[in-house]
């Protein structure tokens, strides 16, 4: 009986039907696999079911919730996530090219304060259109905490009560626009 990959090799003409014929004749060896499924039958609630077992040599990754663990050799084990809460940069704009630095920065998962203050209208609104592009792009956030001064964050990034203190004794963060 042909298999329907034999079917569509003959009906492709890339073999002969004698071909396929010969090959049927002939039994074919399956090699024995040594399974790493075993069943395990658990008491507790009477229920029979199978567990895969994880490739010999490789222990299972467990992690923390601020640890990714990663068993790949290129990224050298265990990578530290940067704590939530974190110091961010300020940046005074004075052109667009200091949309470079912000993207960098928020690439590199560090909090910018973009003072606009003192750039001219026209200005504002290229860096305020780029940065909100960045920041929908990447899953970040952008808000105002001052009057021309806004704040963009990476995604999963907030700043605690003391950077926001630190922000707000340099005279760029307003807790009237936090709503604290």
């Amino acid at each position: 009986m042909s298999t329907l990959w034999h079917k569509a090799l003959l009906y492709l003409g890339l073999v002969d039907e004698e071909a396929i014929e010969e090959e049927s004749a002939v039994p074919v060896e399956t090699a024995q696999v040594q399974s790493q499924v075993r069943t395990v039958a658990d008491s507790s609630e009477g229920v029979v079911g199978r567990r895969v077992e994880p490739p010999s040599g490789r222990a299972p990754a467990v992690g923390t919730d601020r640890t990714i663990v990663s068993t790949g050799a290129a990224t050298g084990g265990v990578r530290q996530i940067k704590s939530a809460d974190a110091h961010c940069e300020v940046v005074e704009a004075a052109g667009f090219s200091d949309a470079k630095l912000l993207a960098d920065r928020i690439g590199e998962r560090v909090p910018v304060v973009l003072n606009l203050r003192a750039t001219d209208p026209d200005m504002v609104r290229r860096l305020v259109d780029f940065a909100s592009g960045l920041t929908y792009a990447l899953d970040g956030t952008m808000r105002k905490i001052s009057e021309g001064v806004i704040l963009v964050l990476p995604p999963r990034v907030s700043l605690g009560r003391e950077e926001k203190q630190r922000l707000a004794d340099l005279g760029l963060y307003s807790t009237a626009e936090d709503g604290e």
